[in-house]
């Protein structure tokens, strides 16, 4: 009775105080994240596949928890036993030239899962977790991406395809000691798909087929815009791809480059005759390049007439050919040149290079991890106006300038990701390399044209949109853009100069709106040319090309 007596009076006074026993008591806060807050961190929570489930969300600035839990679960006083925290990365570490750069994986945010977890939670919640990825480097069309384009995931050396059967092994089991990682892989040239190229260099998934499906047709092209658009970038990843794509393995004789600037004609012009006749020789042989890049090419039409006379093997034989140049061939009359090349236009008023500055700038904010190293909403507003930046000096240079000095979006790419070291950079990269690159510019387009316009300094529009804290101290530091001085007689001499009246003739379309929008009409037709392609097996492929 004594002990009765007792256990009441204990009772009693819990009541009083207001406290309850401590299983019956839980917090509604997230636990807290370790990753920068614009990736969106997925939670796993107990998931048990033969039970009625629910889903709840909880938002929050940093994660997003997705719980599919038991109706007994949602009372569970004690966190789930053994969680454990993973990244996701994409990796596309296969391709030689990422593995050479150090570069094979892209960090797109983190999961936790544990020992309840099973496969079909996992597949959701990667599946989520690189969607979300997608639209925030293109919050418009995610590059054409999606869920769909995830071809399978590992969970550290244990493989999971979608799909298809799951593995033996629950995913917790799958982790070995120390910090978890999941590693997506999408869908690629050897399943007939291009999603994975074009995650890799931010290009738009229509464009990026386009090309793919002029080179494979046509077996040569040329990548033709203005310097600072990632043309030689793109070329280089357009010629891995196509080792993939005919199962060949990447090796130093498989992709040969040319730099045009650095390497003669008449050294292209042996190289290709030698090989022309290996090639009739013996065209399996492995050490016969598949791709031939020529990179800087001063002058497409020469080019076109050196590939043509030299390479006399028969046209299936010989190998794949893409070139880049900064000449304005876009309007060229020289029929043997588009016959023998098909031309890509990259233009800075068309995607992919007007949209490229802001995926890039995305991408390099969510690799940021150390949270404790920037402030998030300043970073994010000075990253905002680094685009802006570039289209201000864009518009100047087609006023002012030539075709010749026209700037691209890879002018701002090591940009850093902290607001205290964007500041000093930007400030070095304004006065040692803008504004000679600009004062050159304004310098060839009074050459050529005279005043065109009314000046416009543009540091007074740099100075007036800073975009850090404190920026007002800062403005002095950036060196104004003197006016050029117009030379006697310039305008007398212009008429006579036959490299002055092409100059002239392409800044006007340049800097003429009826210009641009024909540069536009001309990118959609480029879709309606596009020739049908039976090797590509992707139906979405195919119907971007159907007329």
């Amino acid at each position: 009775m004594q002990v009765t007596v007792e256990n009441l009076k204990a009772e009693n006074d819990q009541l009083k105080t207001g406290s309850a026993p401590s299983s019956l008591v839980f917090s509604c806060i997230p636990p807290s994240s370790t990753t920068q807050p614009s990736v969106q961190t997925v939670a796993i929570g107990h998931f048990k596949s033969t039970t009625n489930l629910t889903r709840s969300f909880s938002f929050c600035p940093d994660e997003v928890f997705v719980s599919n839990t038991e109706t007994t679960d949602v009372l569970s006083l004690s966190p789930p036993r053994g969680e454990t925290r993973l990244r996701v990365v994409v990796r596309v570490a296969d391709q030689q030239l990422l593995r050479q750069q150090g570069k094979p994986d892209f960090y797109i945010g983190s999961v936790r899962i544990d020992s309840r977890t099973d496969w079909a939670a996992v597949d959701t919640v990667i599946t989520t977790t690189f969607q979300n990825y997608i639209f925030q480097l293109d919050p418009s069309t995610g590059m054409g991406l999606s869920m769909d384009s995830i071809h399978s995931y590992s969970v550290n050396q244990v493989k999971r395809v979608l799909g298809a059967e799951s593995p033996d092994s629950p995913p917790f089991h799958c982790l070995n000691k120390g910090h978890g990682l999941i590693t997506v892989t999408l869908k690629g040239f050897k399943d007939k798909f291009v999603d994975s190229i074009v995650f890799e260099t931010l290009v738009p998934k229509p464009m990026m087929q386009h090309y793919i499906s002029l080179l494979m047709k046509h077996r040569r092209v040329v990548l033709s815009g203005p310097s600072g658009t990632g043309k030689t970038y793109l070329a280089s990843r357009l010629a891995e791809y196509l080792l993939e794509w005919t199962g060949h393995e990447a090796g130093p004789d498989r992709i040969v480059t040319f730099n045009m600037h650095q390497q003669t004609c008449r050294e292209l012009q042996l190289y290709l005759s030698n090989l022309a006749n290996q090639l009739d020789r013996d065209s399996d042989a492995e050490d016969t390049p598949l791709v031939i890049v020529l990179d800087d090419v001063s002058d497409a039409a020469s080019i076109s007439e050196l590939v043509n006379s030299a390479l006399t093997c028969k046209y299936h034989k010989c190998p794949y050919i893409i070139g880049t140049t900064n000449q304005c061939v876009k309007m060229s009359s020289n029929h043997g040149l588009h016959l023998s090349f098909r031309m890509i236009i990259i233009s800075n008023n068309v995607e992919p290079a007007n949209g490229f500055l802001l995926r890039y700038l995305n991408r390099k904010l969510i690799e940021v991890e150390d949270e404790s190293t920037l402030s998030q909403a300043e970073l994010q507003k000075v990253l905002d106006w680094l685009p802006k930046l570039w289209y201000h000096l864009h518009t100047f240079l087609e006023t002012h300038s030539t075709s010749d000095f026209l700037i691209g979006p890879c002018f701002f790419l090591s940009c850093p990701v902290t607001v205290a070291e964007f500041r000093s950079w930007f400030i070095d990269l304004w006065n040692q390399s803008i504004i000679p690159y600009l004062q050159e510019g304004a310098k060839d387009g009074m050459k050529v044209h005279g005043q065109k316009a009314v000046w416009e300094d543009p540091v007074e529009w740099v100075r007036s949109t800073l975009p850090w804290p404190s920026a007002q101290q800062d403005q002095a530091k950036l060196f104004h853009l003197p006016p050029p001085t117009a030379a006697p007689n310039t305008a007398s001499q212009q008429p006579n100069c036959d490299r002055n009246s092409k100059d002239t003739q392409s800044v006007a379309m340049n800097s003429d709106p009826l210009m641009a929008m024909l540069l536009k009409l001309q990118e959609s037709a480029n879709y309606i040319e596009s020739p049908e392609m039976d090797i590509l097996e992707d139906p979405n492929f195919q119907q971007h090309y159907e007329l």
